[in-house]
């Protein structure tokens, strides 16, 4: 009796460890325009918000695109003295950002940046988007 116990515990242990599956990632593609969330990048260098930066979206990707072409652009506009720049109506899937800026105070450097955002379910999302110095 001590023997079926053991090999029904073992059993049991083995089914309930053979259905976990590993967590994947929630989304592999999609994005773009048709949905209800919206996304707010703001870009940041060093230990500050950069005054003016034009931020590039590129929809179904976590990547640069091999071509170059993005998909939209929105230029930061100051929001509670944050510069933000906005993306509308996005569905749930996979974002790459890239911006170019000029971080004027107390810098005075061109600055520019890349980030990338897997959105799991439309919702609403505020990101930074770091920034380094380039020489243009």
């Amino acid at each position: 009796m001590k023997h079926q116990a053991i090999i029904i515990s073992i059993h049991f242990i083995v089914v309930i460890l053979g259905s976990c599956k590993p967590k994947g990632s929630c989304i592999s593609s999609g994005g773009g325009k048709g949905g209800n969330a919206t996304i707010s990048i703001s870009p940041t260098h060093l230990t500050s918000f950069v005054d003016s930066c034009l931020v590039y979206i590129k929809y179904g990707s976590l990547n640069t695109p091999t071509d170059g072409i993005y998909d939209d652009s929105a230029r930061c506009v100051l929001v509670d003295t944050i510069p933000v720049a906005t993306f509308t109506n996005l569905k749930a899937g996979l974002y790459y950002f890239y911006g170019k800026g000029y971080h004027q105070a107390p810098y005075n450097v061109y600055v520019k940046g890349a980030a990338n955002y897997t959105m799991c379910s439309e919702h609403n999302q505020s990101l930074y988007l770091p920034t380094d110095q380039y020489f243009p």
